[in-house]
């Protein structure tokens, strides 16, 4: 703690150079120290995915960063492949200090508005651990399970309460981001005990009215709030319990044309609704894992979805499936090693079963890939194991995992006709170069068994 003061001080002393010019008093200052840092930069993003600014890290492992004309609100910022949350509004100073080996537990604020930071992630760390404690409750009855729930939402709106009696001049603003903070998982579980006894054989008569009640007040319509994981986590449960409480079956084309046709009734916002009907999907595109184009999912995307770089972006998607074939051979296309040695894909797998898995690095992390694919060339060694970055930096090679798997496309190879979209996808070929799966899922739970079968 010692250490924060030291770097407070020194940050409050920036906040104050030339304070009595009118522009300085509108900056927000944000900074603070990484200890056992993972990459040189600590980046901040607005609504997660718009860049704010990327912030270099000192010898000493300090950062900081002078920001003018900020919106008060939620934002995120990201160090390595881990993320947190961060709350600020005009004129703040506000420093962090984490350590990586332990990033969200070590995680503390000093500074002005502090406390709000502190108490969000100590309301994440609460989340964490009552997630996992509430894994054996589903097993309960609905009235057990409900009455669960009921007792952790009094402690929490009492907590609120505490909250804005002792920060009586608090903003609108925290208190609602405060409010889903602590609320939204909650009604997230009430969710996800409906979708679970809609999915049992004999399934509990329940009282819908009762486990959704909080609908009344519970928003699912803000796009500016959909990067937070509990206010994502709710939409979603939200969503799905709808569906499923119709019986659908839930790897079936009916479940996404239910799913999207409930979303552009629910959802208000434009743009969130065209977000939501893109991500959904592709998320269930990818959940088949099959050469397969559900087609009349793709007809009721296009005849709700009112953005048109969206609806191009899935066309792409489905037109690269379609240019390669189950049961047909493989097409030759070009590819780079890690040495820079161009070589045709039918020499690389020659007489192989091979997976071929298209990595776009903005989907997936390093880590994730690493550990999936050094999983399967674990479980499966006589299976040619190839990962191939689709752009031609060689550089952009997947950390922990064997550099002798790892290719690369020359920017003009064949292989960008199949990938126009840019989206990853995963080749499954047999050893008489046949194709048995044209586009699967690195993630897909149905992969390893396709695999096996080769």
């Amino acid at each position: 703690m010692t250490h924060m003061i030291k770097y407070f001080f020194i940050f409050i002393s920036l906040a104050m150079v030339s304070c009595n010019t009118k522009p300085d008093k509108e900056y927000t200052y944000f900074g603070g120290k990484i200890v056992n840092p993972k990459g040189e930069y600590v980046i901040l993003y607005n609504n997660g995915d718009e860049v704010i600014d990327s912030l270099h890290l000192n010898k000493d492992n300090t950062f900081s960063s002078k920001l003018q004309d900020l919106k008060s609100g939620l934002y995120c910022f990201k160090h390595g492949t881990e993320y947190q949350y961060v709350f600020l509004e005009p004129k703040d100073s506000l420093l962090i200090r984490l350590n990586t080996w332990d990033f969200d537990e070590s995680l503390v604020f000093s500074g002005k508005n502090a406390i709000r930071n502190n108490v969000l992630i100590e309301a994440f760390l609460e989340n964490e651990l009552q997630n996992k404690q509430f894994y054996k409750y589903y097993n309960l009855n609905a009235k057990d399970f409900k009455n669960k729930v009921d007792s952790l939402k009094r402690t929490k709106d009492e907590y609120i309460k505490n909250y804005t009696t002792k920060n009586n001049e608090e903003s609108e603003v925290f208190l609602n981001v405060l409010k889903i903070a602590l609320n939204y998982p909650l009604y997230t579980k009430l969710e996800s005990f409906v979708i679970d006894n809609s999915l049992k054989q004999t399934p509990e008569d329940l009282n819908i009215n009762a486990f959704t009640k909080h609908r009344e007040t519970a928003s699912i319509d803000s796009d500016s709030l959909m990067f937070y994981t509990p206010y994502r986590n709710y939409v979603y449960s939200n969503l799905y319990s709808d569906v499923y409480q119709k019986k659908i079956k839930d790897d079936s084309d009916d479940f996404t044309i239910a799913l999207l046709n409930v979303i552009n009734t629910k959802i208000k916002s434009p743009k969130l609704r065209n977000k939501l009907l893109k991500e959904t999907t592709i998320r269930h595109f990818y959940k088949k894992s099959s050469c397969g184009i559900n087609k009349k999912a793709y007809e009721t995307y296009v005849s709700l979805s009112t953005d048109p770089a969206d609806k191009k972006e899935i066309s792409s998607l489905l037109n690269d499936v379609k240019h390669i074939s189950k049961n047909h051979e493989i097409p030759d296309f070009n590819l780079s090693s890690h040495d820079g040695a161009i070589e045709k894909i039918t020499d690389v797998i020659k007489d192989k079963n091979a997976v071929i898995y298209f990595r776009n690095k903005q989907y997936s992390s390093d880590n994730w890939v690493a550990s999936r694919m050094n999983y399967l060339i674990n479980n499966h060694p006589n299976i040619k194991f190839l990962v191939v970055n689709i752009d031609a930096d060689k550089y952009k090679h997947v950390k922990d995992l064997n550099i002798e798997h790892q290719y690369y496309l020359h920017e003009k190879s064949n292989a960008h006709q199949f990938l126009t979209s840019k989206y990853p996808r995963m080749i499954l070929v047999n050893d008489k170069g046949i194709v048995i799966n044209g586009f699967c899922a690195l993630s897909s739970k149905k992969i390893e068994k396709q695999i096996s079968d080769l």
